[in-house]
């Protein structure tokens, strides 16, 4: 996707040691000089200009996305408060991607605080230190080295071992790579993007790429999370991510994943294994019609595979709220309190772990000094489970109040945590109804 916009036209002319000047030739290098250098001025006003349109347009987009994001609240905001006149259920779910109400205990010291990244949307265990498996950063000055021996595989064609065989899902278009080695470099300034050009009348209507990549060596081989970061974020498909414990081709799914259409930057974690090579497979199926073609962009800004050490700090029996909490603060609409809730759904589901083994501890709570509780996890079923309300006392506020421990060890068959790790939130659905106060 390399686009030349000037072509140097100057060529070097030495004149020779003590000898002649021929006028020709410094007249030839002075009339290229004059046109490159107007080249480039013309070229800085183009890419000025449209720079200056690009920034209007975005900004006329966020604005607009701005807009739509307030109505969307607006109207959530109204069916609940219709909802509770006519005494109807209401259901919100909390996503961390908003930080919005979330805070942490006063006066907790830092290192017991959980971390939240709203970039992922979710809440963890403290990191202690990380290895990033395809670049370093310098103890001298903070830079990112990436690693010299990257081994990078991109093809169209490939064999998805469902019966079709190796197909070309890329056939007919005119391929552009990129700079892959863009997407292992820990930069958010660069991105890999393939580009992928059709005819306009052309009936392709989605492309597919393979990308495997062979781990650089290091003092480790072992990595317990991976993090996709898409290009573009929000309409590109994942649909395969899996790892290889060597440099054979036998690749394993990644733990808890699964396909995902129009995905945005999202974790995976799993207990730490050894990981030489790491298989994604992308696809795009929305298009743009740029000078009179047919053209697909996909790629990623950033494929990080790291092993991370989390803080197992953790010390049972002690006073809720002082291990590893945050707090989620949700507030009724205006002149109505929470009558009565229905359902308790976190994401991911913790409640499916063994009852007495769990590692995440969720309080619903009136107040967040954790006086006013209404339910606890560790002692109560969700009230779904129990066909029985939980009285909210008409509350205009609830907490919502979380305590992590690491997975140290199994918390069942149906845990969503893999052992040797930390667990994670997502948010939290809660169904309920609500009285006018």
């Amino acid at each position: 996707m390399e686009t030349s916009i000037v072509k140097p036209t100057v060529v070097e002319r030495p004149a020779k040691f003590r000898g002649e000047i021929n006028s020709s030739d410094f007249n030839d290098t002075m009339g290229e000089l004059i046109h490159d250098v107007a080249n480039l001025c013309n070229s800085v006003n183009y890419l000025s200009n449209r720079l200056e349109r690009a920034l209007l347009t975005q900004f006329n987009d966020t604005s607009f996305l701005r807009r739509l994001v307030d109505s969307l609240k607006n109207q959530q905001i109204y069916v609940e408060k219709v909802a509770g006149e006519n005494n109807f259920l209401a259901s919100r779910f909390i996503d961390l991607s908003d930080t919005t109400g979330i805070t942490f205990p006063g006066g907790q010291n830092d290192n017991f605080s959980a971390m939240l990244s709203s970039e992922f949307g979710q809440a963890t265990l403290p990191v202690l230190a990380i290895e990033n498996r395809f670049y370093t950063t310098s103890l001298k000055n903070g830079r990112i080295i990436p690693a010299g021996d990257l081994t990078i595989r991109i093809t169209g064609t490939f064999d998805k071992s469902d019966g079709a065989g190796l197909v070309d899902y890329e056939k007919g278009g005119i391929v552009s790579e990129g700079k892959p080695e863009f997407a292992f470099n820990g930069s958010n300034q660069n991105f890999w993007i393939r580009k992928v050009t059709f005819p306009l009348d052309s009936k392709t209507d989605e492309v597919e790429c393979e990308l495997v990549v062979q781990v650089p060596d290091g003092p480790s081989s072992e990595a317990n999370l991976i993090e996709v970061h898409p290009f573009p974020n929000g309409s590109l498909d994942l649909l395969e991510l899996a790892t290889s414990s060597d440099l054979g081709n036998a690749f394993t799914r990644v733990p808890g994943f699964s396909p995902q259409d129009n995905i945005n930057p999202h974790r995976y974690h799993f207990s730490a294994t050894t990981v030489e090579q790491i298989k994604i497979r992308l696809r795009q199926r929305n298009w743009v019609e740029e000078n009179g073609q047919k053209v697909f962009y996909y790629g990623l800004q950033e494929l990080g595979l790291k092993l991370v050490d989390y803080d197992k700090n953790w010390t049972p029996g002690s006073p809720f709220g002082s291990n590893h909490t945050f707090i989620v603060k949700m507030s009724a609409p205006d002149g109505f309190g929470f009558a009565n809730i229905f359902r308790i759904d976190p994401e991911p589901n913790f409640l499916l772990e063994d009852s007495g083994k769990r590692h995440i501890h969720l309080r619903i709570s009136t107040s967040a000094d954790f006086n006013g509780q209404l339910w606890d996890s560790d002692s109560q079923l969700p009230p779904q489970n129990t066909s029985q309300a939980i009285v909210a006392s008409s509350s205009p506020v609830l907490y919502a109040i979380f305590e992590l421990n690491f997975v140290s060890d199994s918390g069942g068959s149906s845990s969503p945590f893999p052992i040797g790790t930390t667990p994670y939130v997502d948010g939290l659905g809660l169904s309920f109804n609500l009285v006018e106060i």
